[in-house]
């Protein structure tokens, strides 16, 4: 697993989480700990999907390719 620098992440840029989900990131605060995302898929929670939340750093694991 590689480290996500959140500093780079673009609004609609999407990310997988650690559980799974896929998430597409709404807005950042370039603080470098959390981004805003709207999940696109949930495996564990189908009720997340089309949610908007904070989303913390080490839930990130990967950057997606759109498809």
């Amino acid at each position: 697993m590689s480290i996500v620098n959140l500093r780079h992440l673009q609004p609609g840029t999407r990310i997988g989480l650690s559980d799974g989900s896929t998430v597409e990131v709404v807005s950042n605060p370039l603080d470098g700990v959390w981004v805003f995302g709207r999940y696109l898929s949930a495996p564990r929670d189908a009720s997340l999907v089309g949610t908007e939340e904070m989303i913390f750093a080490q839930d990130i694991v990967e950057i997606r390719q759109t498809p």
